[in-house]
């Protein structure tokens, strides 16, 4: 089985591709850019250019799509709304089309928890009305109804993984946990604006990978949407708290202020993918850092 993972070049597909490798599977692995990085195995590909998907699929027995590729996020493209929409809307409506037509066994949908807006206080779960507060999070909701229609209308097995804020290696976005980690290593101080009440949903990279790899592979998906979270909901001076366990040298200062991605969202309930697929996160706020 040859598995398509778009995004290749990004944080959640250089950890997926390591792990496909391990586990001996053929990976083809494109990305609209290489970062600098010596990658030869990596194919660059626009989604917004049909002609070069429509080769990608035609010189490769691709039988499964793991779909990470994107503009990764609402602080990203912000004066670009027509861009964000014609990558992460168009590009995916290309990309299944070629799916569908090449008989692709399953799509996999990496959406994000931003799917939901602000929702305020309260348990967030599948069933939860999604109201977007930007282009980007419009964008991953018109993604998910593309997984819908085309199973529906064409037979391409697809899921959707709304996923929390991940960290890792290979991050280039902005997050506060490896501004403290390279702070930290260079002696520097981290200054965190932010709401103290605020709530954050971090997961780690590798669950995210364990999360996609359990979807790929159920012989059977019960639903065609997943929360994806690291299972701890923590206010900032939670996490300061647990990365000065964790690095003591660290020198973190919060100050008032509030976050890139503002949405209120206080309780992201995980437990529909631990019931009908076994899956939960492994990796702790605390060993992640």
């Amino acid at each position: 089985m040859s598995i398509l993972v778009t995004g290749g070049a990004g944080l959640v597909g250089m950890a997926l591709r390591e792990h496909l490798a391990d586990q001996g599977r053929t990976v083809i692995a494109t990305d609209a850019v290489s970062h600098g990085r010596n990658d030869p195995d990596l194919i660059i590909a626009q989604l917004t250019d049909p002609a070069a998907l429509e080769v990608l699929f035609a010189r490769q027995a691709i039988t499964a799509v793991v779909h990470c590729g994107a503009i990764s996020g609402p602080m990203l493209a912000r004066d670009n709304p027509g861009l964000v929409v014609d990558v992460n809307v168009g590009g995916t409506a290309r990309l299944m089309d070629q799916a569908r037509r090449h008989g692709v066994r399953r799509f996999v949908f990496c959406s994000s928890i931003s799917v939901y807006g602000s929702v305020g206080p309260g348990r967030i779960d599948e069933t939860t009305p999604l109201r977007p507060t930007s282009v980007y999070a419009a964008s991953k909701v018109a993604g998910e109804a593309l997984v819908d229609a085309f199973q529906v209308e064409h037979g391409l097995d697809g899921v959707s993984l709304r996923i929390g804020r991940v960290y890792g290696p290979h991050r280039r976005g902005n997050c506060i946990l490896a501004d403290i980690i390279r702070n930290d290593l260079a002696g520097a101080q981290t200054t965190i604006p932010c709401d103290p009440a605020f709530m954050y949903h971090y997961v780690h990279v590798d669950d995210v990978v364990d999360a996609i790899l359990t979807v790929l592979d159920a012989p059977h998906l019960p639903a065609r949407r997943y929360n994806v979270g690291g299972g701890e909901a923590m206010t900032m001076p939670q996490i300061v708290a647990t990365a000065e366990q964790v690095l003591p040298r660290a020198r973190i200062e919060m100050v008032p202020g509030e976050d890139d991605v503002p949405d209120v969202q206080t309780e992201f309930d995980i437990s529909a993918i631990a019931r009908d697929l076994g899956w939960t996160p492994k990796v702790p706020l605390a060993r992640g850092i």
